[in-house]
């Protein structure tokens, strides 16, 4: 016992960690949760209206920001600058390619892609885009593609671009810590992460990175509630969700207590088998040809109008764009740092050229498997008439998903594996959050150490007081405007990250 208390004393003194950054993280935390709990009812119409000004004057922003993203880091994978090798030329890689992609995919993804891909396209099927006529044929084709492309290429590369930065100044300059500012080394501002311009950013990535994950976790847990609620029939109920949301702290806790390898690695490479036999089945057992043609005309809309998609919204003010494709593209931006942080931390000994195709490839593909084969499947029930999803709305949208995991053969062990993987998401991209804030608020010295793992546990259980707060207030669409309040500042940081690694690697040798 005496062990363990020297232990956490030491993991906590004054020369581990970084008391500014921890007491202000700290504060962030506490702060949100008593400003949504303190007056519920007029701090969701504050934040709703925070939300539609930021759209308003920042939509076409975010809308211009991702193709440029994606064209830069484009430019750096196919330019000799793509042989720039993460911890120099002798490098050597921590992880085998696999569990880095799983690790990869599953940081960067989270609970997100089961609980959208299976309904997000009965969103759009009564949108009048690009000449296309509402509930037409080519609107399921439509909608398909904009599943497609909001979790594809184009997410990914927002994601690419803080990846890069921290990647390159982390290796290049051997830092123990994790912070944002670290990112912006190459604009040759000394001691950026301990100077004013690096406490505020490292701040700005703390409170983006706290709002999107509360913001998300809150959305996914009364969708979970229902999945268990059904399994083992139980009366939806506040208990419920809180049971649910201690039993995603309670995982993530645990998986960041035990490391990278023991804890996070090996959640990720179970939760790749569990979700691809979980799609497999889908595939092969529901009705596999219609699922594979919605693909395949989903797919070949969104390369075909890839353009017009990237643009709408830019040129002329967009309600289809400003609701959907702005939302999307500040929920990336928000956790864009976070994501970045993370994978700069397993990647060492790949070339900036891997990173960005690993990201860029596979990211957007085990994205899309999921929105072709479970979206696939939910829209053959609303074409044959089974189950109207098109019907959905913000409201029911948790019900949606789980009724469409309920038509499915032996719907209550899908039922459970369908909520088992969204959990082990949720988890897998929660305790990479932990990790990484456990990261931030290290003092940096010589030593080249992960964080003590009772740092990293103290954040995993931070972390769960937001949507904690979230769902005592009970607001889904709070959730989900809390992300985009979130991510605003960070927008005036991607350029900044964008010119630093530019610099980094085409004027200093690796």
């Amino acid at each position: 016992m005496l062990h363990v208390v020297d232990e956490v004393l030491k993991t906590f003194s004054k020369k581990n960690v970084d008391y500014i950054t921890f007491i202000t993280s700290l504060f962030v935390v506490i702060g949100l949760a008593f400003f949504i709990l303190h007056d519920a009812e007029n701090t969701a119409i504050l934040i709703q209206n925070y939300k539609d000004s930021v759209i308003s004057v920042f939509g076409p922003v975010y809308l211009i920001l991702t193709p440029f993203c994606f064209v830069f880091v484009l430019y750096l994978s196919a330019s000799k600058l793509g042989k720039y090798k993460l911890g120099g030329k002798e490098a050597e890689t921590e992880f085998s390619t696999i569990s880095w992609i799983g690790m990869l995919f599953c940081g960067g993804i989270g609970g997100g892609i089961i609980y959208w891909s299976g309904v997000e396209w009965g969103y759009y099927l009564d949108e009048s885009l690009f000449g296309i006529n509402p509930y037409s044929k080519e609107s399921y084709a439509l909608s398909t593609a904009y599943g497609l492309f909001h979790w594809g290429i184009s997410a990914w590369a927002l994601y690419a671009i803080p990846a890069i930065a921290l990647s390159v100044s982390f290796y290049k300059y051997n830092l123990n810590t994790l912070r944002l500012s670290s990112s912006l080394r190459g604009l040759g501002i000394k001691n950026v992460e301990s100077s004013l311009i690096g406490r505020i950013v490292d701040f700005i990535f703390v409170v983006a990175t706290i709002g999107a994950a509360g913001g998300t976790i809150g959305s996914y847990i009364p969708m979970l509630s229902t999945g268990f609620s059904n399994i083992f029939n139980l009366d939806g109920s506040f208990l419920v969700d809180l049971g649910v949301l201690g039993l995603c702290v309670g995982l993530f806790g645990y998986s960041v207590y035990r490391g990278l390898t023991n804890g996070i690695k090996r959640l990720s490479d179970i939760n790749m088998l569990l979700a691809g036999i979980f799609l497999i089945v889908v595939l092969f057992l529901g009705p596999t040809f219609e699922i594979i043609k919605s693909s395949f005309d989903g797919l070949i809309f969104m390369f075909s109008h890839f353009w017009q998609m990237s643009t709408l919204g830019i040129k002329e003010q967009s309600d289809f764009a400003d609701t959907w494709t702005v939302f999307y593209w500040a929920w990336w931006v928000a956790f864009g740092p976070l994501v970045a942080l993370f994978i700069a931390r397993i990647s060492k000994g790949r070339t900036l050229r891997e990173m960005i195709l690993g990201m860029l490839i596979f990211g957007s593909l085990g994205s899309w498997l999921f929105y072709m084969i479970l979206g696939g499947y939910s829209m053959s029930l609303d074409v044959n008439e089974i189950l109207a999803v098109s019907q959905i709305t913000d409201s029911t949208h948790g019900d949606t998903a789980i009724a469409v995991v309920h038509t499915m053969p032996f719907d209550t062990l899908m039922l459970l594996l369908f909520c088992g993987i969204t959990v082990i998401f949720v988890t897998t991209s929660y305790d990479s959050m932990s990790f990484v804030i456990a990261y931030h608020v290290q003092k940096n010295s010589l030593e080249k150490n992960d964080p003590g793992k009772y740092l990293r546990l103290f954040w995993a259980i931070v972390l769960g007081v937001l949507p904690a707060a979230l769902i005592i207030y009970s607001s889904h669409q709070v959730a989900l405007n809390v992300i985009i309040l979130a991510s605003l500042p960070l927008l005036f940081i991607y350029p900044l990250m964008a010119i630093s690694v530019f610099k980094e690697i085409s004027t200093k040798k690796n």
